[in-house]
């Protein structure tokens, strides 16, 4: 039986490997801005349109949390975008946002572990 760390770390080695490309300095802004503004908030800015140096890559990371918290059955069997987390998460009660908050963060610390370096090619 795995522990929940090595569950979190091989779902973000997956990710990687999906998403070869994703930025280290763009995944390290996330858990700040959840912090601050809440994940919910994370995942509207990360979701909408326009500009930002690394919204493409913060985004992709947030895609991939999705896809972790739907496999842990925080979020809807099934949820693999921002999207889709943001909806799940805006009809759940406070508790389970606090929850789903929480795992992502500690996903996020694996993710941008395994991200490459931005000066990598």
């Amino acid at each position: 039986m795995k522990n929940l760390e090595q569950i979190r770390a091989k779902a973000a080695i997956d990710s990687v490997k999906k998403e070869p490309d994703m930025s280290r300095s763009a995944v390290n802004k996330l858990p700040a801005m959840i912090i601050s503004n809440g994940l919910l908030a994370t995942a509207a800015f990360c979701n909408a349109e326009g500009g930002g140096e690394n919204r493409e890559d913060m985004k992709k990371a947030l895609d991939a949390t999705a896809r972790y918290l739907a496999f842990r059955g925080i979020l809807a069997k099934g949820t693999d975008s921002v999207e889709g987390m943001i909806n799940c998460l805006s009809e759940r009660d406070s508790h389970e946002l606090q929850h789903a908050t929480a795992e992502a963060l500690a996903f996020i610390a694996y993710l941008k572990r395994f991200a490459k370096k931005d000066d990598q090619s």
